[in-house]
């Protein structure tokens, strides 16, 4: 792994070669790495072959290892830390917790220094370091790693699993650290010799605080954040790939200006690109994000691109597939533009395909276009293609295809924005949602949209703790193109309208056509 490195540094990698260990590249300036030669991506990672196998018991093998590992490969592919309980259960219910401690009559009590997960929601997890367990009851100690996990409380009974220990590894397709040994069920029973790769919790690229610094052409394998880069401002990925990231595929919270262009990030553990805080005009592109928050067990994620507080952000042409939570997520002065969202809400819920909000009731400014969101929470209830949260206000969607999802649209407590050109279909439950908690929805415009109807989904479905008065005034239909056979056109705060009934209840929709699909 090249060292040394000074500002202003061109480093040239040698295709086809694997540098070890983390390239570091903090607090740098105007740093270039890039690959030089045509026989492949250079490739840098923290991890190692693991050899030198035998047999433990049954279908278990062990080797020996240098390192706590943070992840365990076969055959290329992350296998899950063994856990309790199995799947298909998942998940145990504590019978009570305190902000430090959760109690249940576990199955064995080696436990000191595994990990716990929990649901504080359904639509996060938690995890915290096991310190101690007696008596039945687990003593906690820290989060685990803040920039991943939002550190909500412990609190009543909530669901958990435990996970980290070697009594844990009773099914193909598990690993555990015990004693400096790597102890391996591979997914067919095999031996794993000359089939595993093994990396601790290091980052593949550090590039924290950097300005500058362009990466191209690159390969960042089986890291813990494959590019950390906190705080760095103008950083550049270029035609790289991120594959097997136990934590993250690309991290700049705090930073800004970041480029991701060409790049293929798949199978990060939480989020693929994620700009958790701070930001401002990152440039997400021409880049494939598949399999984030999805991996092993359920997990934490915020969202595959996840730019939560960012400004100024042009997001165009991705393709971003199999999201344990929400696919895009955006915030003020954004573009999103001809991506392609399919499979999201697979893990979590309350979930967008592309999601925003603006808690702060302040314009988002932001537009949504020609995009295509399909299989989004196609089992869950609370899902939508798109979900405009919490006072979400000032967006334009227009011209995107929103077909096979969960349900199509939510505006929460939105007002003042524009829903044209977009062509709806197949939603399990409703195509657009609105809903308020108190009066303020008001201004949004739909309008030469087509919904297609054909699995007894309702068109719209809005709502008000305010009553039916305040739902009439959400806004103008006018211009659609309806085409449905199910019996409910729209659900109009609890009360079930036809199209007609519909019409003659709102007074909208004069000039919009209604037909049988």
């Amino acid at each position: 792994m090249p060292t040394g490195i000074a500002d202003g540094n061109v480093i040239e990698l040698q295709c086809g070669r694997i540098y070890q260990g983390t390239l570091d590249l903090k607090g740098k300036s105007n740093v270039m790495v890039r690959t030089a030669g045509t026989c492949g991506k250079a490739v840098l990672t923290p991890g190692q072959a693991i050899t030198g196998w035998t047999q433990y018991q049954g279908n278990i093998y062990s080797a020996p290892i240098s390192f706590d590992a943070a992840q365990v490969m076969i055959s290329g592919q992350p296998i899950s830390m063994a856990h309790w309980p199995n799947r298909p259960q998942t998940w145990a219910k504590a019978s009570g917790s305190t902000a430090t401690s959760l109690s249940y009559a576990m199955p064995n009590a080696d436990l000191a220094g595994a990990t716990l997960i929990f649901k504080p929601f359904e639509w996060a997890m938690e995890a915290r370091r096991i310190a101690a367990y007696s008596g039945d009851a687990m003593t906690l100690s820290e989060t685990v790693d803040r920039t991943t996990y939002d550190g909500y409380e412990l609190s009543g009974a909530p669901e958990f699993y435990v996970e980290g220990k070697l009594w844990m590894l009773d099914e193909p397709g598990e690993w555990a650290v015990s004693n400096g040994r790597l102890y391996v069920w591979t997914p067919d029973g095999q031996s794993p010799e000359g089939k595993v790769w093994a990396a601790p919790d290091k980052h593949g690229v550090e590039a924290s605080d950097s300005r500058g610094v362009a990466l191209d052409g690159v390969r960042v394998y089986g890291a813990a954040n494959g590019i950390n880069a906190l705080g760095a401002v103008n950083l550049k990925v270029t035609n790289a790939d991120i594959i097997n990231s136990s934590i993250n595929g690309i991290v700049n919270s705090g930073g800004s200006g970041l480029l991701v262009d060409g790049a293929s990030v798949r199978n990060s553990r939480h989020d693929a690109i994620t700009v958790k805080w701070g930001g401002g005009n990152e440039a997400i592109r021409n880049s494939v994000v598949d399999s984030s928050g999805v991996l092993g067990m359920p997990t934490n994620a915020h969202a595959a691109i996840n730019l939560t507080a960012s400004t100024g952000a042009s997001i165009f042409n991705n393709s971003v597939t199999n999201s344990g939570y929400i696919g895009i997520r955006f915030f003020r002065n954004a573009t999103v533009a001809r991506n392609t969202v399919d499979g999201a809400c697979l893990v979590l819920t309350d979930c967008g395909g592309l999601y925003t909000s603006a808690r702060d009731k302040q314009p988002l400014n932001t537009r949504i276009e020609a995009n295509t969101i399909r299989n989004v929470g196609t089992a869950q209830k609370l899902s939508w293609a798109i979900q405009m949260d919490d006072h979400s206000n000032g967006v334009a969607v227009a011209n995107n295809m929103i077909a096979g999802n969960g349900n199509g649209m939510m505006i929460f407590d939105g007002f003042n924005n524009s829903i044209t050109g977009n062509a709806f279909s197949a939603s399990r439950q409703a195509h657009i949602q609105m809903a308020e908690t108190s009066p303020g929805v008001r201004g949004n415009a739909i309008s030469g949209n087509t919904f297609t109807s054909s699995n007894g989904e309702e068109t719209y479905r809005i709502s008000s703790d305010s009553g039916a008065g305040s739902v009439a005034q959400f806004g103008t239909y006018d211009g659609n193109a309806y085409a449905s056979s199910s019996a409910t056109f729209a659900n109009f705060n609890g009360e079930a309208l036809g199209f007609a009934q519909w019409k003659a209840r709102t007074g909208q929709d004069g000039s919009s056509s209604f037909k049988a699909p």
